[in-house]
């Protein structure tokens, strides 16, 4: 009980959610390991006491034994899981919470948390959660799914080492034949529940990932490819209005309409410089990329201290891979910058974010 009293009141603030409150998933989950005996139940309650453990005291024998426990317990509820919504539901609140648990290992060099997502949006699918946990702890439960999923569909864009994303697809965790197999979100079953801006911006950066071409390819001059980034803009430019069926406070609203404007402006932004469109000539989307990249040494700095102080708030997981990446990043640029070359802004990405030999997540 120790360990989930310590989940409840320290862990969750390491889950990765769109939400800047993860004391909405928190309370999904605590609700779901005391309710409903089932095997899917088991799988959750040793996922859960194997992220607190390992937020508490780091990864050790106990830890271990946990994810071990909660692996078995998954494999014996997949077919449980497509007997109700309980435990479909239980059993992707446990996938997810051992892609938390991949994600915050200090080490950073498991990629297995993409297994998980893989995993959960499977029985999302199959078992059709979405139409049946349309409000409420269900809803939370979902948007906890598609905003990892959507994150990872940009990790994969970028990443150069396919054999991740392969022995992921092929794992009996996740029976998915590829990742780009799945559907956008804008395609599933519950396209009514994503038109909030919160989703709308994730959804939109699914597409992205889906729609651009490297400036390089003879298609990226076409006209209906150009037509496509038009209205990719417009998407981004126009997010229908903000609203929630789960969220209360004005407080917490607020914070998911700033979340979801940063999501917006960054979307823009790279969509701008990785797309090189040359008839996108807006003097104030100029101006807001060259704010939002650090060129100065100062610049930099106050990046990295930022950086810093939000790993060392207790609240995020190990940054070591990030700050690599973003310091990889700006090698790159500055390389070019030195010849005197027009930088690449896609392959820019792809060689930071695959500068490491483990899939990383963005979530």
């Amino acid at each position: 009980m120790e360990l989930l009293y310590y989940f409840r009141d320290v862990a969750h603030y390491s889950l990765a959610t769109f939400n800047p409150s993860t004391s909405y998933i928190r309370d999904v989950i605590m609700h779901m390991v005391f309710t409903h005996d089932t095997v899917s139940r088991r799988a959750l309650l040793y996922a859960l006491l194997a992220f607190s453990s390992l937020h508490r005291s780091g990864l050790h024998r106990e830890t271990m034994l946990f994810k071990v426990t909660a692996l078995e317990a998954l494999s014996a509820s997949a077919e449980e899981a497509a007997q109700g919504s309980v435990e479909a539901a239980q059993h992707v609140a446990a996938c997810m919470t051992l892609c938390a648990f991949e994600i915050l290992l200090p080490s950073e060099n498991s990629g297995e948390w993409l297994w998980y997502i893989r995993g959960a949006m499977k029985i999302v699918q199959r078992a059709r959660v979405g139409s049946q946990f349309e409000s409420g702890g269900g809803s939370m439960l979902l948007d906890w799914v598609y905003y990892h999923d959507s994150m990872s569909r940009f990790t994969l864009y970028h990443w150069r080492h396919n054999d991740l994303a392969v022995e992921a697809a092929n794992t009996t965790i996740s029976p998915a034949t590829r990742v780009t197999q799945y559907p956008t979100l804008a395609n599933s079953e519950i396209t009514s529940r994503l038109q909030n801006p919160p989703h709308a911006i994730i959804n939109v950066l699914s597409e992205v990932c889906e729609v651009l071409l490297d400036p390089s390819d003879p298609r990226s001059q076409e006209v209906e490819y150009k037509d496509r980034l038009r209205a990719l803009e417009w998407k981004v430019d126009n997010l229908p209005p903000s609203s929630s069926t789960t969220i209360v406070t004005e407080e917490s609203i607020n914070e998911l309409k700033l979340t979801a404007q940063l999501y917006r402006i960054a979307t823009r932004v790279y969509l701008a410089r990785v797309s090189q469109d040359p008839l996108d000539s807006s003097v104030n989307l100029d101006s807001l990329v060259d704010r939002c990249e650090a060129r100065t040494e100062e610049q930099r700095a106050a990046i990295l201290n930022l950086i810093d102080r939000t790993e060392k708030s207790g609240y995020a997981r190990p940054m070591m891979t990030f700050r690599a990446q973003v310091q990889a990043f700006w090698i790159q640029r500055d390389l070019h910058a030195d010849n005197d070359l027009i930088p690449n802004y896609l392959n820019l990405m792809k060689a930071a974010i695959s500068s490491n030999h483990a899939l990383p997540s963005y979530a």
